[in-house]
Parts: C-alpha cells; sequence; structure tokens
C-alpha cells in the first residue's frame, strides 16, 4: 500500500477506533441496564471470548447488528430477517471461521472495509480537489457523526468500499470491474443500484456507439444479485418476494403514488407538524412525549435533508454530472421508500454510502480554514455523543 492509501486507511481506521474505546468505556463506567436490551427482541447477547472484549465488541452490537449476526449464523429463517441482503453476512460468516466469532468478525469486516473505502475516496478526490481536498474529504467521512457504523456490525462500510470501487473503476474506464463491484454493492444493499445511470454516464462514449455498448454491456451485472437473492429465498422460506415484502411488513416502508416526489412531500409534512407539535408543547411548558421526539427527529432529518439536496448540487457543479447524478439517484432511491409517521428514518446512516457529499464538503470548505474547523469540530462532537447514545441503545441510525 502506498503511502497515500496507507494514510488514508490508517486515519478513518484510527478514528474510529478512538471513538469505539471512548464509547465502550462509557459501558464500563455504567454497563447498560438487562431491561433495556430486552426492549429489543431481535438482541441476544453475542459472545467474543470472554468478559472484556465482550464488552468490547458488543459496544455498537445495537438494532440492526443482531440481525446481521442471525443472518450470518443460522441464514434466512423468516421473511423479516429478508430484509438484509447477504453479501455482509456472509463475509461475516466466512471471517468468523478464523477469529471464531461473528460478532468479532462483523466488527473488523465492517473496519476494514471502511479504511479501504477511505483508500479509494482519497484516490477519487486527489484529481479533483488535490492533497488537502483528498486529506478533508476522508476525515470528514471519518468524523461523520454516523461513522461509528465502520465499527459496528452494520453493512455500510463494506457497501461503501465497493460503491467507490465500482466508481473509480468506470472513471478509469474499467468497466467490467465497475459492473462486477457494482453488484457487489448490490448485493449488500439494494440501493446500490443508484450506481446504474451514472456508471453509464461514465462509461458512455459518444461518436462510438459500438465501442460505448460494449463499455455498457457489464452494467448487465449489477441487477444480478436480486434475481439470486430472490432464488435463495424461494428455496430457503418459500417466498422470491419475502426481501421486498419485509419492508413493508415488519419496516412499514411503502413507495408513494409519486414515488421521490411523494416521499419528498411526506418528509415537508411531517417536518411542519413535527416542528409545531413541540414548539407547542414547549410553549406550554407540557412534559415532551414520545409523539414530540418523533416530531422533533423528523424536523431535524428533514433539515438534514436539505443539506444533501444542496450538497448534491454542489457535487454536479463542481465534480461533474456522474457524481451528481449518483447522489441524485441515491437520495431518490431514499425518498422512494418513507415510512408513514417518519419519512426519513435511518437518513443519517444513509449518507454514508452518498460519497460525492463528502467530496463537495471539502470543495467547499477548500481555502476556508474557519469552515473547514467547524465542521471537524462539530462532526466529533456530535459524533462523540452519537457513538455514546448508540452504544447505550439509543435509537440513533
Amino acid at each position: 500500500m502506498r503511502g497515500d492509501s496507507a494514510r488514508a486507511f490508517w486515519v478513518l481506521v484510527g478514528i474510529r477506533v478512538a471513538f469505539w474505546v471512548g464509547a465502550a468505556l462509557t459501558l464500563l463506567w455504567q454497563p447498560l441496564a438487562p431491561e433495556k436490551l430486552a426492549r429489543d427482541l431481535t438482541l441476544p447477547v453475542f459472545q467474543a471470548y470472554d468478559s472484556h472484549t465482550d464488552l468490547l465488541f458488543n459496544t455498537f452490537t445495537q438494532w440492526d447488528a443482531g440481525w446481521y449476526l442471525n443472518v450470518a449464523e443460522h441464514g434466512y429463517g423468516g421473511e423479516q430477517s429478508a430484509a438484509f441482503f447477504p453479501l455482509y453476512p456472509l463475509t461475516v460468516r466466512a471471517v468468523a471461521v478464523v477469529t471464531r466469532s461473528p460478532v468479532v468478525a462483523g466488527v473488523l469486516v465492517s473496519l476494514v472495509a471502511g479504511g479501504v473505502a477511505a483508500v479509494v475516496l482519497a484516490r477519487l478526490a486527489r484529481p479533483l480537489l488535490g492533497d488537502q481536498g483528498a486529506r478533508d474529504t476522508v476525515l470528514y467521512l471519518a468524523l461523520y457523526p454516523v461513522a461509528f457504523v465502520f465499527t459496528a456490525v452494520y453493512s455500510d462500510g463494506l457497501f461503501l468500499a465497493l460503491a467507490l470501487g465500482s466508481f473509480l473503476a468506470a472513471v478509469r474506464g474499467r468497466s467490467l470491474a465497475a459492473g462486477v463491484l457494482g453488484a457487489l454493492a448490490v448485493g449488500t444493499r439494494l440501493i446500490g443500484l443508484a450506481l446504474i445511470p451514472p456508471l453509464a454516464l461514465l462509461l458512455w462514449r459518444r461518436g462510438d456507439l459500438r465501442r460505448s455498448l460494449a463499455r455498457l454491456a457489464p452494467l448487465v451485472l449489477i441487477p444480478l444479485p436480486i434475481v439470486l437473492f430472490a432464488w435463495h429465498l424461494e428455496r430457503a422460506i418459500g417466498d422470491w418476494r419475502a426481501f421486498y415484502r419485509a419492508q413493508s411488513a415488519y419496516w412499514l416502508r411503502q413507495m408513494p403514488t409519486l414515488g421521490p416526489v411523494g416521499g419528498l412531500w411526506d418528509a415537508l409534512a411531517q417536518a411542519w407538524h413535527g416542528s409545531l407539535q413541540v414548539l407547542l408543547h414547549l410553549r406550554r411548558g407540557v412534559d415532551i412525549t414520545h409523539a414530540d421526539e418523533i416530531g422533533s427527529r423528523n424536523a431535524l432529518h428533514f433539515v438534514l435533508l436539505l443539506a444533501v439536496l444542496a450538497l448534491t448540487w454542489v457535487a454536479w457543479r463542481r465534480l461533474g454530472p456522474a457524481y451528481g447524478l449518483y447522489s441524485l439517484a441515491y437520495v431518490s432511491v431514499v425518498l422512494a421508500s418513507p415510512v408513514s409517521y417518519f419519512p426519513l428514518v435511518s437518513l443519517p446512516r444513509f449518507v454514508i454510502g452518498d460519497f460525492p457529499l463528502f467530496l463537495a464538503l471539502a470543495s467547499l470548505t477548500d481555502g476556508r480554514p474557519r469552515a473547514r474547523e467547524l465542521v471537524l469540530v462539530s462532526f466529533a462532537a456530535v459524533g462523540a455523543v452519537a457513538s455514546v447514545g448508540f452504544a447505550r441503545h439509543a435509537w440513533v441510525a
């Protein structure tokens, strides 16, 4: 690994390990109450090697981590588990042969994948933003408040590494590698389908139809994992559409009639009502309820969405149409599957896979040291709170 690549890898890994250990120490100081764990029936106690390693590796084994580990250990035993695409749990299962612990394997896969993603992101950033811009892009990713998923049993790190690899291959004109890596990204998360439009744009060559079609041909591989997964689910649980049904039946995601436009409208409406509800309760001095909590989340998530859309525009203008098109396709997929009472649920975590946003942010702070410092300090401060909250089973992402 060359010097610049090694630096990007270890910057992300070092920062995330520091946050991970810090969050683990808070659990050592005040352990998580058993009744808090009992609220989530999908969260069994996973074993590392002893009490100390159990504490460390289970720091972020919260929420969806339980599903990934159950799939890694037992496969798909029902419709609900089918919401989680197979490549990440398969990788965890393979690494667990060596580590002798799925939870250890899951954390290591996420951390190494995050480091690889930082390397590829820096390689994409350097021709666009220069050395300093590339370093800042990696720093923003590493300090992003929800980047604790790089040390959790979550698929985001693996997805990001594969999506970035696919995009970089297309930038360099390597269509077969772009198609294969794009297919692996879809095998990790369905949202990888957002890669198809920008990859097609990058690989198309004007004035040479035959060559362009040949370069685009490997992109037909990208949806293939969906077909293979559906085939496996039909054999395993007798329902090839289980991955789709699970999202609506268990995670309450529904596609609006107007698709992403309907999702955007739902997000705006819920953010408006949530803001009014919280302000009204605060003005009256009454106790904050769970409904107020959801209302405030809707408002804050909508603010984040506005930032995402603004950075998408910056990516399009400053980095090129392919980067903007990926971000637009990515956020469109997110908006096309809202939850009725919380349309933008999990948006802070989804942002991690939208890598042009970090490039766009680095381009905005280039030559603006105060803005750069404000972003870094804000990300680090909010990230510390988010890490501790997530470790204590608060829903953060």
